[in-house]
């Protein structure tokens, strides 16, 4: 029997009947199953944003006291600003 003689394997798909080329073989729950478990996880709800510690990003726009100080302390000793005396 040749290969010409073979009639050729469907599968049914929710799209119809779909025919397969030679040497392909349809495709299994198994193999379906095996995807989806090989999937990341996903979230079933929307996640919350993580606004505390590390990743609160409002709190690093914040001005940090410790360098605040150091600039003011930069600046009063380049441009000294005269006292109430005149010294």
């Amino acid at each position: 029997m040749s290969g010409r003689d073979e009639k050729p394997e469907a599968e049914e798909t929710e799209a119809g009947t779909q025919t397969l080329m030679r040497g392909v073989a349809p495709i299994t729950l198994r193999d379906r199953l095996s995807v989806l478990a090989a999937a990341p996880l996903a979230p079933r709800a929307a996640q919350k944003r993580c606004d505390m510690g590390l990743f609160d990003l409002e709190s690093r726009r914040q001005i940090d006291l410790v360098d605040e100080l150091r600039r003011m302390t930069r600046k009063a000793a380049r441009n000294p600003e005269p006292s109430a005396t005149g010294e």
